[in-house]
């Protein structure tokens, strides 16, 4: 019997390096109108919550700027670094991360990124 492998081009990926989170193409398709992001962790759900802000949010200061993280968007990826952002993510699983891949998954309704940290791929 086999076990059927799942691509990697149909599912939302985000890779965590030392000093960067890199989203794969289709987890970067929900940033490709923004440049700020902003990022949160709950650690009781071992999840990481990325929120794509808008220039008319910017533009109003609805949020806090000491919140808002850049986003550099690449041909087929996404990327946010911030060597905080892993500290805290490295804290929250207990290990050093060097390209750690995580399943994603997209909330319509909240407008998050929500990475699962209990699901590497």
């Amino acid at each position: 019997m086999f076990k059927w492998v799942k691509s990697n081009t149909s599912s939302m990926l985000v890779t965590v390096y030392p000093n960067n989170l890199t989203l794969n193409s289709l987890a970067s398709k929900y940033f490709d109108s923004v440049r700020w992001t902003m990022v949160g962790i709950n650690e009781k759900n071992m999840q990481l919550a990325i929120k794509p802000i808008t220039k008319r949010e910017i533009d109003l200061n609805i949020y806090p700027i000491e919140n808002l993280h850049k986003i550099s968007i690449g041909n087929g990826y996404a990327r946010i670094s911030n060597k905080n952002i892993i500290n805290e993510i490295s804290k929250l699983l207990n290990k050093e991360l060097d390209g750690d891949k995580f399943y994603a998954s997209y909330d319509e309704r909240e407008k998050l990124l929500i990475v699962d940290f209990s699901k590497p791929c």
